[in-house]
């Protein structure tokens, strides 16, 4: 398995990337695609990686990097590769002396049960405060979310800082 940064917008990944993406998350928790395009390769701290296996684009990963923190906004393995622990040895490699947090759905359905559990096995938890995921869309409406982290501190205090950084730098970032 190998990663392949996308520098820019002429990648030959981008429209695997484009289809799993939209089939991946509900348009809350996704970001206006030709605006994602205007950031690929100009915003520093962002990163977007197609995953490979034998040469053939599996999944993708955008993190962005904030000091000693990295923030997955999103993974997805395509739909014909999950179960085969593809997601599991991206999260591994991402867990490799870094700190990471992620958001996920609360467990309300199966899925979100299931995706907790697969985040839960690999030594994240979630954090016992109440957080708002912003909208990518309007900036008056947000939803709840859960923080996941592999870090073991639990107390809201310590994540402020990290929570401020991805707030303002992930969904206040607006290019012309």
């Amino acid at each position: 398995m190998q990663y392949v940064s996308i520098e820019n917008n002429k990648s030959p990944y981008l429209s695997f990337v484009e289809e799993l993406y939209h089939a991946a998350f509900p348009r809350e928790e996704r970001r206006n695609w030709e605006q994602l395009l205007k950031m690929i390769g100009t915003v520093p701290e962002m990163s977007m990686q197609v995953i490979l296996e034998e040469e053939k684009a599996i999944g993708f990963v955008t993190s962005w990097k904030f000091d000693d923190w990295c923030f997955i906004e999103h993974l997805a393995i395509d739909p014909v590769n999950r179960g085969k622990k593809f997601g599991e040895r991206v999260m591994k490699d991402f867990m490799v002396s870094r700190k990471l947090l992620l958001e996920v759905e609360p467990p309300a359905s199966v899925d979100a049960i299931r995706r907790i559990g697969f985040y839960e096995r690999l030594g994240l938890v979630c954090l016992p405060f109440d957080y708002l995921h912003p909208s990518y869309h309007d900036s008056h409406v947000s939803h709840s979310l859960v923080l996941m982290t592999n870090v073991p501190e639990r107390e809201e205090l310590y994540f402020n800082e990290i929570i401020r950084s991805v707030k303002k730098q992930v969904y206040l970032y607006h290019p012309l």
